[in-house]
């Protein structure tokens, strides 16, 4: 394997345009953007020529088939993840792709079975895991076990405006699988589910909220707008999240509150108090805080190049896959009739 790993980017929205793209030329003595594939071959291009690097693929397939390219990146909407990862590992290709992974469970056991032929190196870029917040508040637990005492409860928000989409990328069902319980759920479930190491459920109630009719010109909206989730872990922490797409916010919602028997912190602001402490005390770490998406880049080269053990296993993404689905298979439906969002 190369030292410089070369990279070939599917989806041109804004994952790759945010993130990816400028990360990869941060670490440029471990990744090369060899060229983007994309549907929409303006975004393609508009990519190449904004930061000078790469070329742009005619078909998937030529991507695909292309020696240079070690890692593909998919960076496409959720739907189509599925098929770009088989198409990747039998094309002897590692795979980089956003979260969700997959839309349905039964998609990644195929992938597992498959891969266990071609042993290939997939992570699901969890980025919140490898968030430098998220390190200092899990070494904040460990040094402060018993100040804290027994976890009682997590209070979980992410509730966001509607991202910037091309073609209703976020918002029509066909295409991202799902609303926000998709796009910001898998983040904070993904979350969640790592700091606790996966624990199996005991109960589980969750609502969704529909709209009834949303009329906006060349605007689909058929995705929920809202989920409500209360999930009882058997080691008896109650884990309460709410996500919702909102115009109306003017600022976005996305934190989790620990609730100690003796004790409280809040992420990613690194806030807390113990119970006979009468201020609200910042963490304190030494460090700067590093970009979320630089590290999780280094991590996935550690992978490859040191043979290094994912913070998320394909197994750990089957939970996270297993728990949305199952939210939306179980879920109660309310249909809001104010056309508001």
């Amino acid at each position: 394997m190369r030292n410089i790993l070369n990279i070939g980017i599917i989806g041109c929205g804004k994952h790759a345009d945010n993130f990816h793209i400028p990360s990869f030329l941060r670490l440029k003595n471990k990744y090369r953007i060899i060229g983007f594939y994309d549907l929409n071959k303006n975004r393609a291009n508009y990519l190449k020529k904004k930061y000078k690097v790469g070329k742009v693929y005619r078909s998937l397939n030529s991507l695909f088939k292309d020696k240079l390219i070690d890692v593909i990146d998919i960076c496409s909407p959720p739907t189509f993840h599925y098929n770009q990862i088989v198409k990747s590992l039998k094309n002897n290709k590692h795979v980089m792709v956003e979260k969700p992974m997959v839309l349905k469970s039964l998609e990644l056991k195929k992938i597992i079975n498959l891969n266990l032929k071609h042993k290939k190196k997939i992570l699901c870029l969890q980025q919140q895991n490898l968030r430098d917040e998220t390190k200092i508040l899990l070494s904040f637990f460990r040094k402060n076990k018993k100040k804290l005492g027994k976890l009682i409860l997590i209070d979980g928000k992410a509730n966001v405006k509607i991202p910037k989409q091309i073609g209703n990328s976020f918002t029509n069902k066909k295409i991202s699988g799902g609303g926000p319980l998709i796009d910001q759920g898998s983040h904070i479930l993904g979350l969640i589910a790592n700091i606790l190491k996966y624990p199996k459920i005991r109960k589980m109630k969750s609502f969704i909220l529909k709209k009834k009719k949303i009329k906006k010109k060349n605007f689909i909206f058929n995705i929920e707008h809202a989920a409500y989730l209360n999930i009882l872990f058997k080691n008896n922490i109650n884990f309460l999240f709410e996500t919702s797409y909102c115009y109306q916010k003017k600022i976005n919602e996305f934190l989790i509150n620990f609730y100690f028997k003796k004790g409280f912190i809040s992420w990613p602001k690194l806030e807390y108090n113990f119970i006979n402490s009468k201020k609200i005390k910042k963490i304190n770490h030494k460090l700067p805080l590093k970009l979320a998406s630089d590290n999780q880049f280094n991590h996935f080269y550690e992978i490859i190049k040191y043979n290094k053990k994912p913070i998320t296993s394909l197994i750990n993404s089957l939970y996270i896959v297993r728990l949305i689905e199952t939210c939306y298979s179980r879920s109660k439906i309310i249909v809001d009739e104010n056309k508001s969002l």
